[in-house]
């Protein structure tokens, strides 16, 4: 028979890894603008112009190359979907750890403001382990569940 897992300990795990990914592709996703609205460039993987190129930015369905990939646009969806998981994570610790509504909204805002999910996460992850570790019964299988 398997071990039961510690929910708010997966939570926490989540969260970490949620953090990480969406800090990295916010940073990613800068560059990306920069680019795009800087040099009005848009970078496109396996077009007609190679492998990886550099070409003009356009609105205008005539203007982009018949095949590939527009990585420009991946990485604002990619962004948006792995904010979403961010936000889930957020959610999750907030509501186990029974957390005030502030941290909730400080958590999220580091989707979206630039490098903050990295402080964000370096911080809260360690409140989180001295209250898990300060709290018994969180410390337990069924940790944040309501029996």
């Amino acid at each position: 028979m398997a071990t039961p897992k510690n929910p708010v300990l997966g939570a926490l795990k989540l969260y970490k890894v949620a953090s990480r990914i969406t800090g990295s592709l916010l940073i990613l996703l800068l560059v990306e603008v920069a680019v795009r609205y800087g040099l009005g460039l848009d970078l496109w993987l396996a077009g007609p112009q190679g492998f990886l190129a550099l070409v003009p930015h356009s609105n205008e369905p005539g203007g982009m190359p018949a095949s590939g990939l527009n990585l420009s646009t991946g990485i604002l969806i990619i962004h948006g979907w792995f904010y979403v998981l961010y936000l889930y994570s957020d959610f999750r610790i907030w509501t186990l750890l029974r957390w005030n509504f502030t941290r909730f909204i400080v958590i999220a805002a580091g989707g979206v403001v630039p490098l903050l999910s990295f402080f964000t996460e370096a911080h809260f992850a360690k409140v989180a382990t001295a209250q898990i570790a300060a709290d018994p019964t969180l410390n337990t299988p069924t940790a944040g569940s309501e029996a």
